[in-house]
């Protein structure tokens, strides 16, 4: 393990929180510089809670197939993405068009691929509904876009892997031993299925405010969340600790790297997550692909519990308090962290994939929608 420098997080824990744009980690740095890479990634992921990350290991080659092949999945015929609807998946993975307004009165509306790597789904009757959670998912015949579904795994599988050792530097980065982090996740990968989503935002007319809104400001549940910009849209948004929207325009060759609630919760309060939303393009359409790590189903998050170095906790002190936290308010779980990682998860799909739900979880559609189908289908 790296030995945390003193004089380093002095100087991080004094930096200014009012960034103005995300900062950039070079992933090669940890090889050249390994205390300077920790110092850079331990300032982003306390006072920042975005960056990006530079001269990661995914081949560039895999990265461009991928960054092609995005918007020709969308553009095939309605009827083909219509077959691997989500509906038709009791895993939740699939094609999902969703449309309505943003909290704001925007006009949000995207499409959608979800998709994990290929497991085997353990559900058998008696056991746990969230065993159904995991499983295979639904992809174009390779005669209708082919290469679509080997490389988009490819892409998956060296996600998986590199967010492994990304949040094993995280651990070292917060005074951790290596690894430490890790923990979070299932060592049985074959039981941890974290999510892809691929997503298209349309062109979208101005709304009242004068722009439409891709998704509205939220939070992720996720661990860290991977993303990939695919086109060159300038529309993704942070929202810095004085209210401002910062911009995270597309910087090819690398990803946004951003916390979670579930790493917020982790962590006690270490590190947060950063409200973020994207603004759809006047003219054309946007494209992005997001890898979204997740806990072990076994976890309850409540019951984690690290122990930070001091050094740690004083930089966490000195964020809280210029942002008008209080600092010494011990950390407060909601009732629900008290549950398992999957019951959480399975929460989250069910009221948000209604279809889904009626069809492959008839035992609770009426629990969750005691009204029948609701108007309007949410996506998640």
């Amino acid at each position: 393990m790296v030995r945390l420098n003193p004089r380093i997080l002095l100087n991080n824990s004094l930096m200014s929180l009012e960034y103005t744009e995300i900062p950039v980690v070079d992933w090669t740095l940890a090889e050249r510089d390994k205390v300077l890479f920790l110092t850079e990634l331990r300032n982003a992921m306390i006072n920042v809670g975005f960056l990006y990350l530079s001269n990661h290991p995914i081949p560039m080659d895999l990265v461009d197939k991928v960054i092609d092949l995005t918007p020709k999945f969308f553009d095939l015929p309605q009827e083909v993405k219509n077959s691997i609807d989500m509906s038709k998946s009791p895993h939740f993975h699939g094609y999902l068009r969703v449309g309505g307004e943003a909290n704001d009165g925007h006009p949000d509306t995207r499409e959608q691929f979800n998709f994990g790597g290929d497991r085997t789904c353990r559900f058998e009757e008696g056991k746990p509904e969230y065993l159904k959670l995991q499983g295979s998912a639904l992809w174009p015949e390779d005669t209708v876009l082919p290469g679509y579904r080997d490389t988009m795994l490819d892409y998956y599988q060296r996600l998986e892997d590199m967010s492994w050792e990304f949040m094993a530097y995280v651990s070292e980065a917060l005074g951790l031993q290596p690894h430490e982090l890790c923990s979070l996740f299932d060592p049985d990968r074959s039981k941890l299925q974290p999510r892809c989503k691929v997503f298209r935002y349309p062109a979208c007319p101005p709304g009242p405010s004068g722009r439409g809104s891709g998704i509205a400001a939220h939070y992720d549940n996720s661990l860290l969340t991977y993303l990939l910009q695919v086109s060159d849209q300038h529309v993704l948004q942070v929202q810095n600790h004085s209210g401002d929207w910062v911009s995270v325009p597309p910087i090819h060759g690398t990803f946004v790297i951003n916390l979670g609630k579930a790493l917020e919760k982790a962590t006690r309060g270490v590190l947060t997550a950063t409200i973020h939303q994207v603004i759809s393009p006047p003219v054309g359409a946007r494209y992005s692909i997001g890898f979204f790590s997740s806990l072990a189903m076994h976890i309850r998050i409540a019951e984690v519990k690290f122990d930070f170095p001091q050094e740690v906790w004083d930089m966490k002190k000195a964020r809280d308090e210029r942002t008008g936290k209080d600092s010494e308010k011990e950390f407060e779980f909601a009732p629900k962290d008290h549950q398992l990682a999957a019951e959480i998860v399975l929460d989250e799909k069910i009221r948000t994939h209604p279809l889904a739900t009626l069809r492959y979880y008839p035992n609770l559609f009426d629990q969750y929608f005691p009204n029948g189908l609701p108007t309007h289908l949410l996506a998640h």
